[in-house]
């Protein structure tokens, strides 16, 4: 499978850090309920939300982008 589009590869690192997150959120869970020692966990959990929430901006920014571009072609062809 060929990516051409770099939307899809912002895609697939939503998956993976949303995937990772979701984990290292339980994780720190169970280590909370248990008494273990959470803090490594609960800080690689916070990097991942934040890489994640950076990776949905840069989506967003790129779909706008790209609509105003889509946009200035058709007011340029009309």
């Amino acid at each position: 499978m060929r990516r051409n589009d770099p939307k899809e590869y912002i895609d697939v690192g939503l998956g993976f850090v949303g995937f990772f997150g979701v984990a290292f959120v339980i994780i720190t869970a169970v280590c909370e309920l248990t008494g273990q020692q959470a803090l490594p966990w609960a800080l690689v959990s916070l990097t991942l939300v934040v890489v994640f929430v950076l990776l949905l901006q840069a989506r967003r920014r790129m779909a706008a982008a790209r609509l105003r571009a889509e946009e200035a072609r058709a007011t340029q062809d009309s």
